[in-house]
């Protein structure tokens, strides 16, 4: 598809979150910020206890785009061929022939991906970071859409495998996903009373609103959205002074400031604007640092939170006139 008008760009977006928005109710905030993450063309961490629909959310995104979707339970026994595939004897031919796992797709779900092994996780970063798994020794690229959205519950830590600082600052944001209001519950209940026999399988029901050529479209051109030098520098004081609070041992790295441009430019796009604004920023960033700071023991009994330090930092910081 060719370039698009950042009318028909925010138009477009509009008519995604609608269409996943007939099916997943009461996740608004968390639908914008995984679209805006995949606009941006991050990979996403989604956290939130279970039945918050987040599965759905990821399947219906696929669904409404119409991209390959693959899903992967995380297991404790998980093995790294299980992801990538393996090369399998053919008899018919005498040769060895590549059998390509579940990470060949556009929008690839590893759900709860804190219960596979680190040896697993290690070739899910490979992929993630250089968009090609290696299989017996040879590279095979990935999709240029391909996008990585995992999961992770917060609450049941047994048998997990808390990810690696390392493997953590390669997704581009970390949304939680809450509980909808008692309002949006009852919407949701009524909503798949309406559905009846299609009630099992909402994503189903969603329609196409945009294909991959749309979305190549709209990652060139949230590329090409302007972010004035005042903003930039907006972003970087955010960052570095993250790394002088008292309540952190460790604050965000370099990366975190470009991946929160990358973000607010995508979200300025999704809006309607040439240009990102603070407001982009200061939306985008509680998403793009909570995963990359850590908390000192001290802060951690007091019961503060990231997102406790990042409201902090937005105070601290003037934004830009």
């Amino acid at each position: 598809m060719a370039d698009i008008s950042i009318s028909e760009a925010a138009s477009v977006a509009s008519a995604i979150r609608g269409e996943i928005g007939r099916v997943v109710i009461g996740q608004e905030a968390a639908t914008e910020e995984l679209l805006t993450a995949f606009i941006a063309g991050g990979h996403i961490l989604l956290e939130g206890v279970p039945g918050l629909a987040k599965t759905l959310m990821v399947r219906c995104l696929a669904a409404v785009l119409d991209l390959p979707y693959s899903r992967v339970q995380f297991t404790p026994d998980l093995m790294p061929q299980d992801i990538t595939g393996v090369n399998m004897f053919d008899s018919r031919t005498m040769g060895f022939v590549f059998h390509p796992g579940p990470i060949f797709a556009d929008i690839v779900l590893a759900d709860e991906i804190n219960r596979a092994p680190a040896k697993t996780q290690s070739a899910l970063l490979e992929a993630m970071q250089e968009k090609q798994v290696t299989v017996d020794g040879s590279g095979r690229e990935l999709s240029d859409l391909f996008t990585v959205v995992a999961t992770q519950n917060p609450v049941e830590y047994e048998g997990t495998y808390p990810l690696p600082e390392a493997q953590l600052d390669r997704f581009i944001m970390k949304i939680l996903v809450t509980y909808p209001s008692a309002e949006k519950e009852l919407g949701m209940l009524e909503t798949l009373n309406e559905l009846g026999g299609k009630a099992s399988f909402p994503y189903r029901v969603v329609e196409r609103k945009a294909d991959a050529g749309a979305i190549r479209a709209m990652r060139r051109m949230a590329h090409d959205v302007q972010a004035d030098r005042s903003v930039q520098k907006y972003i970087v004081d955010i960052v570095r002074q993250s790394r002088d609070l008292v309540h952190l041992s460790l604050g965000a790295s370099p990366r975190a400031a470009v991946m929160t441009l990358h973000a607010a430019k995508a979200l300025a796009l999704l809006r309607g604007n040439l240009y990102v604004r603070p407001d982009e920023v200061q939306a985008v960033v509680y998403s793009t640092l909570r995963h990359r700071l850590t908390l000192t023991p001290e802060a951690q009994i007091e019961g503060l939170t990231p997102d406790n330090c990042i409201a902090d930092l937005l105070k601290q910081v003037p934004v830009p006139r």
